[in-house]
């Protein structure tokens, strides 16, 4: 009898265990909705700073390009608002900056929209998340994460 008792006991602590680990009404589920916008002068709306997944495993990172001194110097883009609470927080890290030195250098401060892919693997940098970097433009129309 007690044996049993126990058993009985273990099955239905299992099955509350069980039961807390399905998704609840509070949490988000993965959906494939378009990012946020923010208000631009120009062209009334574009995506807000961040890295976005695109298709074929692309990602694209907006925000405003910085080099930062920080483990032996890295190229961020930078994004957040102040009414966010998260201004300055990194939106992606280059990691293959030295391919593209020159542009970078050019577009220091700008608020920029970079194409690529997740760098994968182990990186000694931990300043934010990686990106392997394809193409960098300036949006020239549009204000900085700041404003």
């Amino acid at each position: 009898m007690f044996t049993r008792t126990i058993v009985t006991l273990t099955a239905l602590v299992l099955a509350m265990a069980l039961v807390g680990c399905t998704s609840s009404p509070t949490s988000k589920p993965i959906t494939n909705t378009p990012p946020p916008a923010v208000e631009t002068p120009a062209t009334g709306t574009r995506l807000a700073p961040g890295m976005y997944d695109m298709q074929g495993g692309t990602v694209q990172a907006i925000g405003t390009l910085e080099y930062r001194d920080i483990e032996g110097g890295v190229w961020a883009i930078i994004g957040g608002t102040q009414a966010d609470g998260n201004l300055g927080e990194t939106v992606a890290v280059i990691a293959n900056a030295a391919e593209f030195s020159g542009q970078l250098k050019a577009l220091t401060g700008k608020t920029v929209i970079a194409i690529g892919r997740r760098a994968g693997g182990m990186s000694i940098r931990m300043a934010g998340p990686e990106m392997v970097l394809e193409s960098i433009s300036e949006i020239s129309d549009t204000p900085g994460p700041a404003q």
